[in-house]
């Protein structure tokens, strides 16, 4: 039952971490593409036509990250930037004077903040795993 468990949070994470990076990919790209210099994400410390190149780079790495661990190198690096995703959430949505516009918004941003946890969790579960070495002596 604990492997299941460690599998699906595993999983979970590289999902999580893959579905938000190519979603601000998409919009960095967008943005970058249309010439549009007036980006403002309220809960990230950038604006404008830097914001879009910062999110399409950490996007970019990020996707590195999952795609490395995934496949069994730099585990740690995947931890890292879970950490580094959530920090991210947790200054920005909660931490700064960004507004919720209402309810909503303010349990979207905490659904989202919660799975970034969940993400970490899931994370250090990569961390763990691994090839079993089984010693034949």
């Amino acid at each position: 039952m604990g492997s299941v468990l460690s599998g699906l949070l595993r999983a979970f994470s590289y999902l999580f971490h893959l579905i938000l990076a190519l979603f601000l990919a998409g919009i960095a790209l967008v943005t970058i593409l249309t010439g549009v210099s007036n980006l403002s994400l309220g809960m990230l410390p950038w604006k404008g036509e830097s914001l879009a190149y910062w999110l399409l780079g950490l996007c970019l790495f990020g996707i590195l990250t999952v795609v490395l661990s995934a496949t069994g190198r730099m585990k740690s690096l995947f931890v890292l930037w879970s950490l580094f995703v959530l920090a991210l959430m947790v200054r920005g949505f909660f931490l700064t004077n960004y507004h919720f516009t209402g309810p909503a918004q303010a349990k979207g941003a905490a659904w989202l903040t919660f799975g970034a946890l969940g993400a970490v969790f899931g994370s250090l579960m990569a961390l763990r795993s691994g090839p079993q070495r089984k010693d034949w002596r």
